[in-house]
């Protein structure tokens, strides 16, 4: 009422003006109780703060090698060759690639006594080929960590596998890592695309941090086999394709044996023809296999998303109906259109900051100035790829033959 009476606005001008600021309060909750704990938590490791392990495990890497992206392999395996680490082995589980790239394996295999290959047989049908080849590979494992990674990846550093397996402290079973997306001659990218993706690798990370994991990627993974066989492997989701990384760690991971890994040592580089379709198809995958999650955070960051853009839509009604009175030089309506700009201003600088921060921690451009533009326009990609989903729903189930 004092509002009304002395400084002249009506009812819809305070409610618009007390909601965005109820708007801007949850936004700033978001922004600094979810992504901003993730670089606070690399902080804190680069400051000695993590405790990690001092005697380093045996482990042994499994490589999943498709036929599509095997004829990368002879750039992965010298690269794990030279990890700088104790004691591992290198197990290759051929899905269909050529008979060069199993004899460029082969010849590794004669000059390394820990390189190994195994095969699905080109006979098996009705399941997912990639399931099965990942439980193969565990199983001819000496190891009990074992960590993942692809034909198509390789890891930016020689102490890759060290900045990995240095989490497996006592009590932890799963680190999640992160993988960086190129294309085949090593470009980095930049623009919404990159900020999507670290946009999504920031949701699991966080909720990591706050001891609800929900999903990995299988690029960039390790957990113990000892975890694996106690969870029976993949038997609950026999019948889906996709789910080798998300779904398992869903079922594996909680909040007192999961730990994330990104320092700038423990970043994979996957190389892909057409990084904008291999995101999409990605993004097809975990779409699909998120309904099967046990977490809140899809809820969590549905609210959020339509917390934002309600934000801004208030935001510009807000400055609509406040701008006419300012422009005529009424005071009270001057000083509320100010605060109006400042709290615009706030949010676009905190925004800023927190992305600069994810950039810089991924390695990744995410060009953070744009960053508030980008979770503006992000929603109709959702709804895109979601209704894109949709149609190619069938192909997710094992009934359907995938190669």
């Amino acid at each position: 009422m004092f509002l009304f009476t002395i400084w002249g606005f009506t009812p819809i001008q305070v409610v618009a003006l007390l909601l965005l600021l109820l708007l801007f309060i949850i936004e700033l909750v978001y922004l600094f109780a979810i992504y901003n704990p993730v670089p606070c938590y690399v902080r804190r490791a680069l400051a000695s703060r993590v405790g990690y392990a001092t005697a380093l495990p045996s482990v042994s890497i499994v490589v999943y090698a498709h036929a599509e992206e095997a004829e990368d392999l002879p750039n992965l395996l010298p690269a794990l060759l030279a990890q700088k680490y104790p004691q591992f082995e290198v197990i290759v589980v051929n899905d269909g690639v050529s008979f060069e790239v199993q004899n460029a394996i082969a010849l590794y295999e004669c000059e390394h006594d820990n390189v190994y290959q195994t095969g699905i047989p080109d006979t098996v049908y009705n399941v997912s080929r990639k399931k099965l080849g990942i439980t193969l590979g565990i199983k001819a494992a000496k190891n009990d960590v074992i960590v993942l990674t692809e034909s198509n990846c390789k890891p930016v550093s020689d102490n890759w596998l060290s900045s990995i397996a240095r989490n497996f402290v006592p009590g932890v079973d799963v680190v999640l890592g992160y993988t960086r997306m190129m294309d085949k001659f090593g470009a980095k990218q930049s623009g919404f695309q990159v900020f999507n993706r670290a946009l999504f690798a920031m949701k699991y990370f966080s909720f990591a941090i706050m001891k609800k994991p929900y999903m990995g990627v299988g690029s960039n993974l390790a957990y113990r086999k000892e975890v694996f066989f106690a969870n029976k492997g993949f038997s609950s989701k026999l019948n889906l394709h996709f789910g080798d990384d998300d779904l398992l760690v869903n079922e594996i991971a909680n909040g007192r044996n999961t730990r994330i890994e990104v320092s700038p040592d423990s970043i994979v580089e996957s190389f892909h023809e057409d990084v904008r379709e291999a995101w999409g198809e990605l993004r097809m995958r975990y779409n699909f296999t998120s309904k099967y999650l046990r977490t809140s955070s899809r809820t969590i960051f549905a609210i959020e998303t339509v917390v934002y853009m309600l934000f801004w839509a208030v935001l510009i009604a807000a400055v609509a109906m406040l701008l006419p009175q300012a422009l005529v030089g009424t005071l009270s309506y001057i000083i509320a259109l100010a605060i109006v700009f400042v709290i615009a201003m706030l949010m676009w600088i905190l925004i800023w900051y927190v992305y600069r921060c994810v950039g810089r921690m991924l390695g990744e451009s995410v060009k953070p100035g744009l960053a508030p533009l980008y979770l503006l326009v992000r929603p109709i990609f959702t709804f895109y790829y979601s209704m894109r989903d949709k149609r190619s729903k069938k192909s997710n189930f094992t009934w359907q033959h995938l190669r």
